[in-house]
């Protein structure tokens, strides 16, 4: 990963700046101070500059904010330069999320909510880039936003339908079909983690179980993604729908744990099948009824082959 602090050269006083982006509505800099620290500069007009009390405080990471000449600035100072992967990873995704922005008022106010994200997110110390399995798991639930939902109902409708982040028991609540999603790598005997008893026991009407089988790809490979240009698809396709479809895709993506980072580009897939089936009675899953008191959190694989007599068309309308 390229450490764009590390061309700036270090001032006898104040700070030196670099710009983030030529083509961006905000101006943004890269910046070292005289002691060597990393900073995020956000360079707004003074009617879009934010209370005081309104920027929230983050963990390892300073955040002063000023006015002068009728301009403002956001600064947020890195206290520990051994931590500038996380701090890069922070500043790439207020980059990101102001990008589409034209207004410098309402980029302020999206900064201020990943600021706000980002908080909570530093509380927890969680790593910066997902464990491959919670990779796989999301890039099923994306590939399937996109086709079928999004192509069925349209982009406004499809992101309100995606629960799966939120922690809600199936991944997609659409109208009155549930739709649980996984991902699986080819192999002699496939199978899926269920990672709760809710998750195939849904409450509405209709419940599906949709299986994602993922190949490892190179990059000339057809059809080939990976999660930073999955995401990144959808979210330029979202920029023809609505401001509030959009600003929940990205909050959806950042409570499933989701920070662009150079290292998803490395992991390259290719989506080879898809397998749909239906919950109905006899469904190979465990009841809530099978659950003894006592036991609060179960976790099981099931097996594919088993799941094969209930294979169905999803069915979004039917009975």
């Amino acid at each position: 990963m390229s450490n764009p602090w590390s061309g700036i050269e270090k001032p006898s006083s104040e700070f030196n700046v670099r710009l983030v982006a030529e083509r961006h509505p905000i101006r943004l800099y890269w910046g070292v101070d005289s002691r060597g620290h990393y900073l995020y500069v956000i360079d707004v007009a003074e009617a879009a500059m934010p209370a005081r009390g309104a920027l929230p405080d983050l963990e390892g990471i300073k955040i002063a904010s000023a006015i002068q000449n009728g301009r403002g600035k956001i600064v947020l100072l890195l206290n520990e330069t051994s931590n500038w992967e996380l701090f890069h990873a922070l500043c790439n995704d207020l980059t990101s999320a102001s990008a589409n922005i034209p207004d410098e008022i309402a980029a302020v106010a999206v900064v201020l909510r990943r600021l706000q994200r980002w908080q909570e997110f530093l509380r927890r110390a969680r790593s910066p880039v997902l464990p491959l399995e919670e990779i796989k798991g999301l890039i099923g639930e994306l590939l399937f936003l996109e086709d079928p939902v999004a192509t069925r109902f349209g982009w406004d409708a499809a992101v309100g339908f995606w629960k799966g982040p939120e922690d809600a028991p199936q991944d997609f609540a659409v109208h009155e079909t549930a739709v649980e999603v996984k991902c699986q790598s080819g192999s002699s005997k496939p199978s899926v983690r269920i990672s709760s008893v809710e998750q195939l026991n849904p409450q509405l009407p209709r419940g599906f179980l949709v299986v994602q089988t993922l190949a490892t790809a190179e990059e000339d490979t057809e059809g080939s993604f990976t999660l930073n240009s999955l995401t990144e698809r959808i979210r330029t396709v979202l920029q023809g729908a609505s401001v509030a479809a959009l600003e929940r895709y990205e909050s959806l993506l950042f409570s499933a744990g989701y920070l662009r980072h150079e290292y998803y580009d490395e992991l390259i897939f290719q989506r080879v099948a898809t397998s749909c089936y239906r919950i109905s009675e006899g469904f190979p899953r465990l009841l809530p009824s099978d659950i003894r008191p006592g036991i609060q959190k179960v976790t099981y694989l099931l097996e594919l082959e088993a799941c094969a007599p209930f294979a169905s068309n999803l069915n979004f309308e039917g009975p």
